[in-house]
């Protein structure tokens, strides 16, 4: 029923066949095995790298054909064609780094703030005091001590002191031990709880029981001073925006007005800068009403904190500034005024840049209060991401300053200075810290203090001196020509030429206090920085390699003296011929560290040739207290303090044989005479010996029947 149909192909018989045929071949046999590749413990390093076989021949059949080394002691390097190129690109990138670095060779490069940020976490000052220790005395009457670091004018007139013990062979100080920390004998604060509190330092209280505030007439005259003198250098206030609040606080008829405590704090700061005795009104209202803003502060809260510590410098309460400091430190914080403010925000470009001009005016603050004081800061430069602010054109006409007059001049804004002082601290704090762990680390590697290992002290001192010039150096050199004082004779700017100023009426008054204000913070900055090596010798020092010279820290005394000397000039020239200077009490403190610097280089280095310029000096510094006296009641005593301490230095010189000129003797130091000068100021040291038993007590030395009994002026560092 069912048929199975078989198709045939449309191919002819013969190709049919022809497939039957090719199926029924046989397999070609299979190929014959390779042989079995030859291992070696392993490939040499070309062969490696190049992936073909070796041998266990040395050097192996490749390398020997190709004339190539053969070896393997490259187990670690690049064995892949990615990781090679990745090296090529280092390598590459290091060479260029290299070239880059040979072309600045020479040059010293700006100091970043990165840079800052790496090295100031770790605090110089913080290191060294553990090897090179501090000074533990009192400012006050009070015998409660503080500790001051190596780098205060404290800790160098202590030195002043040990040296004249041992040269007139009698203590100074008789059974008081202040010199070293590690064994102070302070009583604690709680031990004097029932003390009287009119023993304490503070403003002077009133003689009337109610005290006395100013009437609107008065107030708006110490305001004026504000904008002329304090506004140019501490441009942390809106004028326009002040000046809308306080036309708000006045009531009608302009009797009263409610109370402020940002307008109290730079009232009780003018009045005093004028010399008129405020009793402290004023400015203990403004502690009163900051009181309560501690847990919600605003700017202002930080704006009155900041000028507070102004006030408290000026009135020679220096621990408390810096305890203020810190408090307005951690204001800052709370503020976020250490992070920068992005823009596109809800602040307007002015309320920015007002930000970061606060927080780097109290940065600037905190940093040259810690440095003078020898003590840590209280926030190191690492947890700020603040940039600098700007100084433009455009900013400086939103900004409206109404007592600036012209916003700009000679290439530089009237916001310029903020910048520039900012500047110069990071530079000196940059310096300063580096130098000071530095130290640390000779003096803890060294086994002998710092001041009797001349390989030691030669060793900080290039140290210091290269550090000088990568950073102060760098800054000097670019400083916007307008904010650097003309001299006359063609004169160098920022130099200790000590060349006359060369002084223009006509140019804005703001522009005239900027630049004197830089060029004088930058010479009391370098004169800190270079006075540890003043060397007060009583002996010849311990030295390694059979001589007793030491020529760079000679160099650097030289260089600290030579400071203290333009320091000195500039601030006596301003004085008499302009009053840019009036009232401005940190000049009056500059110039009380440059004037005992001066003298403690005469007792060091008597027979220096550049004794005389600086002993010339000194009898300017007094002239220029006596000026400033008619101001700072305290400038008075400075007067006497210092006219007694260069007397006393030239008896004691004079008994060496040195004293009024060059001599043959210097007080035991055993240095060449041979001495490198800087700016026209050499040092030169001979050998000699110390003052004889007897001729001279160490009360005619320190005695203060010349300076009334004060020798809270003596004492004090500014």
């Amino acid at each position: 029923m069912f048929t199975t149909f078989v198709g045939t192909s449309g191919s002819n018989p013969s190709s049919a066949g022809e497939s039957l045929s090719r199926k029924a071949a046989p397999p070609p046999p299979p190929p014959p095995p390779r042989p079995r590749r030859s291992q070696v413990p392993r490939a040499c390093d070309w062969c490696r790298v190049h992936r073909v076989k070796c041998d266990s021949n040395r050097p192996c059949n490749n390398c020997r054909s190709r004339g190539v080394p053969c070896s393997n002691n490259s187990a670690s390097e690049v064995r892949t064609l990615p990781l090679a190129f990745r090296e090529i690109e280092r390598l590459r990138q290091r060479v260029q780094e290299l070239e880059i670095e040979l072309e600045n060779r020479g040059q010293p490069h700006e100091p970043k703030l990165d840079n800052l940020n790496n090295q100031d976490h770790h605090d110089g000052q913080r290191a060294v005091a553990n090897h090179m220790g501090g000074i533990y005395m009192s400012t006050t009457h009070m015998p409660q001590k503080q500790w001051f670091g190596p780098s205060s004018l404290f800790y160098f007139i202590d030195r002043m002191h040990s040296y004249l013990a041992v040269v007139l062979h009698q203590p100074l100080m008789p059974a008081e031990e202040h010199t070293d920390d590690n064994h102070a004998n302070n009583k604690p604060l709680s031990e004097d709880h029932g003390s009287d509190a009119s023993d304490h330092p503070g403003p002077e209280p009133d003689n009337t029981d109610a005290p006395r505030f100013l009437t609107a007439a008065e107030e708006e005259h110490f305001l004026g001073l504000f904008w002329e003198l304090y506004h140019c250098s501490m441009q942390i206030v809106d004028e326009a925006s002040f000046k809308a609040h306080y036309s708000t606080l006045w009531r009608q008829d302009k009797t009263s007005r409610r109370p402020s405590a940002l307008v109290d704090i730079i009232l009780a700061l003018c009045m005093q800068c004028e010399g008129i005795p405020s009793r402290a009104a004023h400015y203990d209202r403004c502690q009163a009403l900051l009181l309560p803003e501690l847990e919600s502060p605003t700017l202002a809260t930080l704006q009155c904190q900041l000028f507070s510590v102004i006030w408290q410098c000026c009135a020679s309460l220096q621990n408390m500034a810096h305890a203020t400091l810190a408090l307005a430190m951690r204001t800052a914080h709370m503020l976020g005024l250490h992070i920068d403010p992005q823009s596109g925000g809800a602040m307007t470009r002015p309320e920015r840049e007002l930000r970061r001009r606060l927080w780097w005016t109290l940065y600037a603050v905190e940093s040259k209060t810690c440095m003078k004081l020898g003590r840590p800061w209280s926030a190191p430069l690492s947890e700020s991401t603040c940039a600098l602010p700007a100084d433009d054109d455009q900013l400086c006409g939103t900004y409206m300053s109404q007592s600036a007059g012209r916003l700009r001049d000679g290439g530089v804004t009237w916001l310029s200075y903020t910048v520039q002082n900012t500047k110069l601290v990071l530079a000196a704090r940059q310096v300063y810290v580096t130098f000071w762990q530095k130290c640390a680390v000779v003096v803890d590697g060294g086994g002998r203090g710092f001041y009797e290992d001349v390989a030691a002290l030669e060793d900080c001192a290039g140290f210091l001196e290269a550090g000088m010039k990568c950073h102060l150096g760098v800054f000097v050199r670019d400083v916007p020509a307008g904010l650097k004082m003309a001299r006359t004779g063609g004169g160098e700017r920022f130099s200790t030429d000590r060349s006359p100023l060369a002084m223009d009426a006509s140019e804005p008054v703001w522009l005239q206090r900027q630049r004197i204000f830089l060029e004088l913070l930058y010479h009391n900055l370098t004169m800190n920085l270079y006075r540890p090596f003043i060397c007060f010798r009583d002996s010849p020092p311990v030295v390694s390699t059979g001589t007793v010279t030491s020529p760079v820290a000679d160099r650097c005394a030289a260089a600290c003296v030579s400071h203290a000397v333009a320091l000195t000039h500039i601030t006596h020239q301003v004085l008499v011929e302009t009053a840019l200077l009036d009232g401005w009490h940190e000049a009056f403190q500059w110039q009380w560290n440059a004037a005992m610097t001066t003298i403690g280089f005469l007792l060091a280095y008597p027979a220096s040739p550049a004794a005389a310029s600086a002993r010339a000096s000194v009898d300017l510094a007094v002239r220029s207290f006596e000026m400033f006296g008619s101001v700072f009641a305290v400038a008075v005593s400075a007067a006497c303090v210092t006219r007694d301490l260069a007397n006393k230095a030239d008896f004691i010189n004079g008994c060496r044989g040195v004293g009024g000129g060059p001599g043959d003797l210097m007080p035991g130091t055993g240095l060449g005479g041979g001495m490198d000068h800087v700016d026209g100021l050499g040092l030169s040291s001979f050998p000699g010996g110390s003052l004889a038993d007897g001729q001279l007590s160490s009360e005619q030395v320190f005695s203060s029947s010349h300076a009334g009994g004060d020798l809270d002026s003596f004492w004090m560092s500014m």
